[in-house]
């Protein structure tokens, strides 16, 4: 879903016609027309709301942590007022006062109001009904919900206009292409059949794997691996352990934060699992789990991760 940043192309623009007196201009020298009143910037957001942006932003919340990262990225961290208890990098976050976690129905709209923020920035769809309350309160809410890498792009430019961080939100972006092109630059020169095939384990209980649409996905394809469910439909399905035995994926990759469960001494106990040639070669990584599925600044690093992980320097 596109998400475009509509800067107002209408202006109401004022003419100050003025008394409508046939004193000619030269009777009133030193008079000056009235300035027209300039409209607040216009965004459309995830959710295909139009956001009005108050001309000057000085006290903003953020709904996720994704966005907490893009807001310190820009430059804009002195701005923000409040986040969610999720909300752990950079480490200056921790200290915000905390809105909630990450699902609605853990979000206080009560303890959002009482920071009076100019601006609140929410970073899911499934964030609605938090954003459809405080607009009935007058407070702008924009909501992202990016699928792509492009998408992240522009949201981080969004924010940088929002926030009045323009320069340093397209400097960010710019990094993180260049770093990215600097991925793919490198994988180019790794022969075809040195790319491996990849099972990426969500969840062990049920079996959960990344599909081609979420920005797991996305990242097998850029570091030119190929996910051993790139025919998933859903962005999050359900697997069956037979499927994952027989389709022998050469590297198993999960999130940090499902470490615990991918052990090698784990998976190589599970029935069957033992014939993967993953397991049998000891090819499991891990990736940084908040990087990799915080759809910010940090999935130029989960790309790098993944890329080391994926093609290790001979030893």
């Amino acid at each position: 879903m596109k998400r475009s940043i509509r800067i107002a192309a209408a202006l109401l623009i004022a003419l100050a016609l003025g008394a409508c007196s046939a004193a000619p201009a030269a009777q009133s020298p030193t008079a000056t027309p009235a300035a027209a009143p300039t409209a607040a910037p216009t965004i459309t957001d995830a959710l295909g709301h139009q956001v009005s942006i108050p001309a000057s932003v000085k006290r903003v919340v953020s709904l996720a942590p994704s966005i907490t990262e893009i807001i310190f990225a820009v430059g804009a961290g002195p701005l923000l007022v409040g986040d969610t208890k999720y909300c752990n990098y950079p480490p200056e976050a921790d200290a915000l006062p905390k809105i909630g976690g990450f699902s609605a129905n853990t979000i206080s709209v009560e303890a959002i109001v009482a920071l009076k923020p100019d601006l609140v920035i929410g970073g899911s769809v499934a964030q609605a009904s938090v954003a459809e309350a405080l607009t009935k309160l007058n407070i702008p809410t924009l909501v992202f919900d990016p699928k792509t890498f492009e998408e992240v792009y522009s949201n981080i430019e969004k924010v940088g206009v929002v926030t009045g961080h323009a320069d340093a939100a397209t400097a960010v972006v710019k990094k993180m292409q260049d770093r990215v092109a600097a991925v793919q630059q490198q994988i180019a020169a790794i022969p075809a059949d040195k790319r491996p095939t990849v099972f990426y384990e969500v969840f062990d209980a049920p079996l959960m794997t990344a599909g081609p649409g979420t920005f797991i996905g996305q990242m097998l394809g850029l570091v030119g691996a190929t996910s051993i469910f790139a025919d998933a439909k859903e962005d999050y399905p359900q697997v069956s352990a037979e499927a994952i035995v027989s389709r022998d994926p050469a590297v198993i990759v999960g999130p940090s934060s499902h470490g615990n469960k991918l052990t090698p001494d784990q998976v190589a106990a599970r029935p069957g699992w033992d014939k993967i040639r993953a397991v049998r070669d000891g090819r499991i990584a891990l990736i940084d789990g908040d990087m990799v599925s915080r759809p910010g600044p940090r999935l130029a690093d989960a790309l790098e991760s993944l890329a080391n992980a994926l093609y290790p320097a001979p030893k």
